[in-house]
């Protein structure tokens, strides 16, 4: 078993996304990732790092799923995301964006034309700074344009 972070593959079902960041929840640490994930893969299972999770929290109003970690992780510094260069990264690859509007809840970003996000990378980490500033949701691949959901948003729903 292995230690746990922001940017982990995970497989949920016969699908699968990124942890977006490790985050202190409810007394203990909990997996972020992107909640539309396991609606489609129609489970609340996962497996990450040799370690079976399960969700355990998915607001009402956010495309995120909480999922407790029990075993060794290492939590993910979130910060404000802001305009300007940025990075999207998970454990198999990186590539530079830019964040073209931001919120307290979304962010928007603009991607280079070639290595785009594919199948499983919902969930990836919008770094900015070295600090995780999103989660990547979704990509329209004609536009080169993503929408993540704001650190902002997780660290609301951290104190709930």
């Amino acid at each position: 078993m292995r230690v746990i972070q922001s940017g982990d593959q995970f497989i949920a079902g016969r699908s699968g996304g990124v942890v977006g960041a490790v985050v202190p929840w409810r007394g203990a640490y909990a997996g972020v990732a992107p909640a539309h994930v396991f609606q489609a893969a129609g489970t609340n299972r996962l497996q990450v790092g040799g370690l079976t999770c399960q969700v355990a929290y998915v607001p009402n109003d956010a495309d995120l799923a909480f999922f407790p970690i029990l075993g060794a992780c290492r939590a993910t510094d979130l910060a404000r995301p802001h305009l300007g260069e940025a990075e999207i990264k998970n454990s198999r690859h990186s590539m530079r964006c830019r964040i073209s509007e931001a919120s307290w809840s979304v962010v928007y970003v603009v991607l280079p034309p070639g290595d785009l996000p594919g199948l499983g990378d919902s969930g990836s980490s919008l770094i900015q700074d070295g600090l995780v500033v999103g989660l990547l949701l979704s990509l329209n691949m004609h536009t080169c344009k993503g929408i993540a959901i704001s650190a902002e948003m997780i660290e609301r729903e951290i104190r709930v």
